[in-house]
């Protein structure tokens, strides 16, 4: 730590303003070209007028940047050589961002770049197209000095992978009900019972962008019922009785008498001589004697008619109207969004081509010089980059390589004491002495110690008598005296005193420092004021992001499930709140664990497998994806709403590794684990979601 003046400049950047934009201007030439450099000047002429009006804040917001970083002697020599690098930058930006003005090399650079752009998002579909990487921001990077070392493609192409935006999309349920009623030539039924037919619709639930996430959110309601009648006629058959008149004809019968012969039947006997005795027979001989006359009834008949009157069925058919009315209502979704500004993995991506804050600000100039919205810097201001403070891991932590692990007992007491995390003073520490092997551990303006603090500023500035030094009469480890002068000297191992001198002191007093500084809010800044200097906080801040993640964290014992036998072990403990399937109108593709009230409860690798993405996003939080291959079938597993994450994107991990503690970053209420998996690998429509329960021994 030096005296808290704004002239505590990096020692590996003495070199005059005027050699630095010569340098940048001859960097610039030769990785673009004299005849593009040419252009660039000649429209930079033509647009500096335009960059004075539309940007003339922006810019002197970027001088006085570059003053503080150099010196304003220095930069009063040389500004308009300084103005002249600007403008180049931001016209040169301007080009590759809009293709204006380019040819041959050039022109097939931009359509590179376009092509790239293009390609992180669907561009047939107009609501993805609205979060597609712009060309002018990865133009606005590729014009940095700092990446004339880097295959130009090669940081395109990590652009538009990295910043390319997440869609997330949830299944919801428009259903419709019907009932229907039918009318029959006026006489109408009861109403049929409501039937539902399920209608489940992709919509999207939250996009990670460069910028930012958008989290939608979907409320369900029932429309109103509409009516629609339907009308259709037919031929009815049906019987009418008419009456049908016919004659009938009748003989009626009488009877008269009448005179008549009649014969009679008469026996008379004659005599007939034979031959032989007697000689003679009689015969009897029947006949018939006629006689008039006899009177006899006589059976007659006379012909009647009658009008007979008859009642017949007789078929007819008729017209009848047959009327349908159907009721129809649905389930809808109104709709509203929560947008957050986010740079978190645009940040992440300049910081691993150890952009400082300065190339920070001159992307941003380039940005909106193209015309492109960017609230970058500013938005730093107010958010330190490690998206979680305050340590709290309960359990060891074996640091990567570089660390020695010896002070690691005294980072984590501290962080526990202070709430600053144990990477950061390890970054400090490494950044001010090397972990202590500065050769007198004292420097040219007097810091002391371990961590290089002023007299003044350990003991009290009441104390001082110049330049944050104090009279060697002053005991600097005297507790009273700190107490008394109001400094900032921290007794860490408890031995009475408080000694720069003392490795666990100085840990102790940087930590008391940072927090006091703002720590908790303000990473960057509590960091700045340690030594004030921008170079200052971008290497203490990109080696804090190295310690944290190269790292190794091991729960203690009985906070984790036990490892089981099979492909798949819990990723945590605690009872499923809310299983797989159809879910308040949408469809939940995962399982969530609750905390049960616990806290820091530890989340583990299911299976052994690589972290294809260990990220922040707007409705997962803290996420970690890891991919497996089991039996040659390929799974991911997806862990969010964590507190934090303990791995990065690519590293190995083994089965009941710890991934982080459970926490409720995202969109989410209250802290618990939602698990999803899927195979063979996770998309933005979940369409490979497996329930874990059948693979998961819960």
């Amino acid at each position: 730590m030096g005296i808290p003046q704004p002239n505590n400049e990096n020692p590996n950047k003495k070199s005059e303003v005027r050699k630095i934009a010569e340098h940048k201007i001859k960097q610039q030439a030769q990785k673009k070209g004299k005849k593009l450099a040419k252009k660039a000047l000649k429209k930079g002429a033509k647009l500096a007028l335009k960059a004075a009006v539309k940007f003339g804040a922006m810019l002197i917001k970027l001088l006085v940047a570059l003053v503080s970083a150099i010196g304003l002697p220095t930069i009063l020599i040389a500004a308009g050589v300084v103005v002249l690098v600007i403008i180049i930058s931001l016209v040169v930006s301007f080009m590759f961002g809009s293709g204006e003005g380019l040819e041959g090399d050039d022109q097939e650079l931009y359509n590179y770049i376009v092509e790239q752009a293009d390609s992180t998002v669907n561009m047939s579909d107009p609501v993805q197209v609205r979060y597609r990487v712009p060309e002018e921001l990865i133009a606005s990077v590729i014009q940095l000095e700092a990446m004339t070392k880097e295959d130009e493609k090669k940081v395109i192409e990590n652009m538009a992978d990295s910043l390319a935006p997440e869609f997330t999309y949830n299944d919801y349920n428009e259903w419709k009900e019907t009932k229907t009623q039918v009318c029959t030539d006026g006489e109408c039924k009861p109403w049929s019972d409501i039937e539902r037919e399920d209608n489940w619709v992709s919509k999207l639930k939250d996009v990670n962008f460069w910028n930012g996430y958008t989290v939608f959110n979907y409320t369900p309601y029932t429309t109103e019922w509409e009516t629609n009648v339907t009308i259709q006629t037919k031929e009815k058959e049906y019987v009418e009785y008419e009456k049908v008149s016919r004659k009938v004809t009748r003989e009626i019968p009488y009877t008269e008498y009448e005179y008549v012969p009649y014969t009679e039947k008469k026996t008379i006997t004659k005599k007939y001589v034979i031959p032989v005795p007697p000689y003679f027979v009689f015969v009897d001989t029947e006949i018939e004697v006629e006689k008039c006359c006899k009177k006899r009834e006589v059976t007659k008949y006379r012909t009647e008619t009658d009008i007979i009157v008859d009642t017949v069925p007789v078929e007819k058919t008729k017209e009848i109207e047959i009327k349908t009315i159907t009721k129809t209502r649905y389930q809808r979704f109104n709709t509203d969004s929560n947008t957050t500004e986010d740079y978190s993995t645009f940040d992440q991506i300049l910081n691993s081509y150890e952009l400082g804050m300065n190339d920070k600000r001159l992307i941003e100039a380039n940005y909106m010089f193209s015309n492109g919205e960017i609230g970058y810097t500013d938005w730093l201001k107010g958010n330190g980059g490690f998206g979680y403070v305050g340590g709290g891991f309960n359990g060891t932590i074996i640091p990567g390589a570089g660390i020695p692990a010896q002070f690691m007992p005294y980072y984590r007491a501290a962080e526990k004491k202070y709430g600053v995390d144990w990477f950061t003073l390890a970054a400090v520490h490494f950044v001010e002495t090397g972990f202590s092997t500065h050769p007198t551990m004292v420097s040219s303006v007097g810091a002391i110690g371990h961590l290089q603090f002023m007299p003044a500023t350990w003991a009290g500035w009441k104390y001082n008598i110049g330049g944050g030094l104090v009279s060697s009469s002053t005991d600097i480890t005297n507790l009273d005296v700190i107490r008394r002068g109001g400094g900032y000297g921290v007794d860490g191992d408890g031995d009475g005193k408080a000694d720069p001198w003392n490795v666990v002191d100085s840990i102790f007093t940087a930590a008391n420092y940072l927090a006091k500084s703002g720590y908790a809010t303000d990473q960057r800044k509590a960091i700045y004021n340690y030594n004030r200097a921008s170079w200052y906080v971008d290497k203490v801040m990109a080696n804090a992001q190295k310690y944290r993640t190269q790292a190794v964290y091991q729960p203690a014992e009985g906070d984790i499930p036990p490892i089981t036998n099979g492909a798949f072990m819990r990723p945590t403990t605690g009872n499923i709140t809310s299983g797989y399937g159809p879910r308040w109108g949408s469809f939940h593709q995962g399982v969530d664990i609750g905390s049960g009230g616990r806290s820091n409860v530890p989340i583990v690798a299911a299976a052994d497998g690589v972290v294809v993405k260990s990220y922040r996003s707007g409705s997962y939080g803290e996420a970690v994806i890891i991919r497996h291959v089991i039996d040659g079938k390929q799974f991911e597993t997806l862990y969010a709403h964590m507190k934090n994450r303990a791995v990065r994107t690519g590293q190995q991990v083994t089965k009941g590794q710890f991934l982080g503690y459970m926490g409720e970053t995202g969109n989410v209420t209250g802290v618990h684990l939602h698990f999803e998996l899927h195979s063979p690998a996770w998309n933005f429509s979940k369409s490979g979601s497996l329930n874990p329960i059948d693979y998961v021994p819960f």
